[in-house]
């Protein structure tokens, strides 16, 4: 956001899109996911007449996973759609071995319609993800609710 000859400030959209540009380089490797569901409709807008169409099992989980060789990197993009709900996360990273964590940000609010404002212009953004454990079995998090959360291991060798 900006005004004509003011300052610029960044809506929380900005964060998702830099995250998945700068660490969503490389391999996008298939994932499968076992989550807790819930049911919902998707509207289409691109019809002559409104149109819904039901979703009745829609995750609450979102995950994507890139491998970066050069990088040595595998990096996880996980959105908790769960509006009032922490979710807790389990990736088996088979076939990777010696990881070790590199870093891990959330970009969450208890207060889901709080934006950046002028005054307030860092009101929202990224910040540190605890609660991340890495061992020979995986990535083990537990994600706040209404979050997108960003994990990057690296091989420790």
């Amino acid at each position: 956001m900006t005004e004509d000859g003011g300052p610029a400030w960044r809506q929380t959209i900005f964060f998702p899109f830099a995250h998945m540009s700068r660490y969503g380089r490389g391999r996008v490797l298939r994932i499968e996911t076992d989550a807790p569901t819930y049911e919902t409709r998707y509207f289409d807008p691109r019809g002559a007449i409104d149109q819904y169409y039901s979703l009745p099992k829609v995750p609450y989980l979102k995950l994507a996973a890139v491998h970066d060789a050069d990088a040595k990197s595998l990096t996880l993009f996980a959105l908790n759609r769960h509006l009032h709900e922490g979710l807790p996360l389990e990736v088996k990273a088979e076939g990777f071995a010696g990881l070790a964590l590199d870093h891990a940000l959330t970009l969450h609010d208890a207060d889901l319609k709080a934006v950046n404002i002028k005054a307030d212009p860092d009101r929202i953004k990224p910040s540190r993800l605890e609660s991340v454990a890495v061992g020979p079995s995986g990535v083990r998090a537990s994600l706040p609710p209404a979050s997108w959360n960003v994990i990057r291991v690296k091989n420790a060798a």
